[in-house]
């Protein structure tokens, strides 16, 4: 019998899964493929098959073996992915680590952008770029998995509490995976991993010149000295910030609200652990469609 993964880290994108999975890789009983599969959502699936797949695991010595891509918890991208996990891996654990969703719709812009993405304002981006949004709605991508494994095989982890104490959130973990609770690096676990702060990020000149459609073909008859120089110019060290109008904010916090309100219910966490700016989380119907105004 092929050895198949005891765990898969569904995602959620820039909500901690590279900190989570390298120090996953800390604890000696444990093993994640360093290198995202990219396997159940793709045409990987039909192109590799099982088999390949499977090799990925074959031969390793830990007692825990496991993968992850951000991209399994976007059901746009491919609406098959936990059913084929579900029939392909059914004993798998499924370990899914979420955030503040209008956190992560910020971070993930602010992550695209520094990485070239011509994606305008965060007011333009949440209107054109489906993603932002949908990966944030927790409860929605984890709903599908539910579907197809037992919730004692689901474990929904909180970037919150790996920042507020990374040595009982691995303790967690472990425990969860069934490997020695104070095997980890806790040292190394507390060092923050993939930051969108390290990077340098686009000026919002950058990005409007991106947006220009001959912009990709100037680049290419352009000197590379002349690269260069717009680079440092053109491009900036840290975070960037996101510059809000109002009514658009309000209407991602009225679509994300209800979803939220869900998740947070189901993991018995309290609905104060995400405070939103225009409405409160306390105040929503989880059936209903807006939040109600805080």
């Amino acid at each position: 019998m092929p050895r198949t993964p005891d765990f898969i880290l569904i995602g959620a994108m820039k909500c901690g899964t590279t900190s989570l999975k390298q120090n996953l890789n800390t604890h000696d009983e444990i093993h994640v493929v360093p290198e995202e599969p990219r396997f159940f959502h793709s045409d990987r699936y039909d192109e590799q098959g099982l088999e390949q797949y499977f090799s990925l695991f074959e031969g390793r010595a830990e007692a825990v073996v496991g993968e992850s891509s951000g991209f399994y918890a976007w059901d746009s991208w491919c609406e098959d992915t936990a059913e084929r996990m579900g029939r392909d891996v059914p004993e798998a654990k499924i370990l899914y680590i979420i955030r503040h969703p209008v956190e992560r719709v910020e971070s993930h812009w602010a992550w695209g952008i520094g990485n070239g993405q011509s994606w305008g304002t965060i007011n333009e981006a949440v209107q054109e770029v489906d993603r932002l949004i949908e990966m944030s709605l927790h409860w929605r991508q984890l709903s599908r998995y539910r579907t197809h494994f037992d919730d004692d095989q689901i474990k929904v982890l909180f970037l919150e509490d790996l920042k507020a104490d990374s040595r009982a959130f691995f303790r967690d973990c472990g425990r969860f995976l069934g490997v020695n609770p104070d095997g980890f690096d806790f040292g190394e676990a507390a060092t923050p991993k993939n930051q969108t702060a390290d990077k340098r990020t686009d000026t919002r000149l950058a990005q409007r010149l991106r947006q220009w459609s001959g912009f990709w073909s100037l680049k290419g008859i352009l000197p590379d000295s002349v690269i260069r120089l717009g680079k440092q110019v053109l491009r900036r060290d840290g975070k960037m910030e996101p510059d809000w109008d109002e009514a658009m904010r309000r209407r991602v916090e009225e679509r994300l609200a209800p979803d939220a309100a869900r998740m947070l219910d189901y993991c018995e966490r309290s609905r104060g652990l995400w405070s939103f700016d225009t409405l409160s989380l306390k105040k929503v119907d989880p059936a209903s469609d807006v939040g109600a105004a805080a």
